[in-house]
């Protein structure tokens, strides 16, 4: 979706597949790891399951054994969570130390920094990993990110969501079934133009009605493309080749242009 602000636009997106809700949660985590400078962190769910990981490629002996040792309490973990409703716990070891914050009822987030730690630096940082859990429970319930919305959380965490959903746009609007419909439709009407006026004029007429839309084939709707294809066929196609095959044109391209989004529903 494209927000506007002022007088600039905000591209955000929300994460409504599943594809782009584990984007969205890679991203937090990514987030969770630089800021605690931690080694692993894990999003669980309470039935034991690692949902999503960031983690380095290759372990070294110390993250290696505390991985193993979260995996070792994941039961325990999870009933804490289902009994007991955990929030935090902060759990120190010659190894490493965990943070352990609970994503409502049903997941939790663990975070490992491996190595012998100051304690009292380490509790201290025990914010992080609670606005992480409050981020992740927002996504992974899939709630509006509309502003509105937004406005009943933390101040920190609407800030950290809307950030998510603006490098979520970046990254992965491209990957949208709205924008592959979109650029399958551009390159259709292109093609059409063509065959009917020339390639000289194609870009002179896309650029033109895109202007006078005001908007770009990425954020086209169903209905601006209808109302293209028309003011195209009525006020270039006619002007250039004349009513009879303006005529056919526009028969022939508003039929395809409906199957076309028709098979995009």
């Amino acid at each position: 979706m494209v927000k506007e602000k002022g007088k600039m636009k905000e591209k955000t997106m929300e994460a409504k597949t599943a594809t782009l809700l584990k984007h969205m949660m890679d991203m937090e985590l990514q987030r969770l790891r630089a800021s605690l400078n931690a080694d692993i962190v894990l999003f669980v769910g309470v039935d034991g399951r690692i949902f999503v990981a960031n983690m380095p490629n290759e372990m070294n002996s110390k993250q290696f054994y505390m991985f193993n040792l979260v995996k070792a309490m994941l039961p325990s973990i999870c009933e804490q969570l289902q009994n007991e409703n955990l929030r935090v716990s902060i759990q120190q070891y010659p190894e490493g130390t965990l943070f352990i914050s609970g994503v409502g009822k049903n997941a939790f987030l663990v975070s490992v920094l491996a190595g012998d730690k100051d304690i009292t630096k380490t509790v201290a940082m025990v914010t992080e990993p609670l606005q992480a859990s409050e981020v992740m429970l927002h996504i992974l319930e899939q709630r509006s990110m509309e502003p509105e919305e937004l406005a009943k959380l933390p101040k920190d965490v609407a800030e950290e969501i809307q950030a998510l959903s603006r490098q979520l746009f970046v990254e992965q609007f491209d990957q949208t079934r709205g924008y592959k419909k979109n650029m399958k439709i551009l390159d259709w009407l292109k093609k059409k133009l063509n065959d009917a006026v020339g390639l000289g004029a194609v870009d002179e007429i896309m650029t033109l009605m895109f202007n006078e839309l005001g908007t770009s084939a990425p954020y086209m709707k169903d209905s601006l493309w209808r109302v293209m294809v028309e003011r195209i066929v009525q006020e270039h196609i006619k002007k250039l080749r004349g009513d009879v095959v303006a005529d056919e044109c526009y028969k022939d391209w508003m039929s395809e242009l409906e199957q076309m989004l028709k098979s995009f529903i």
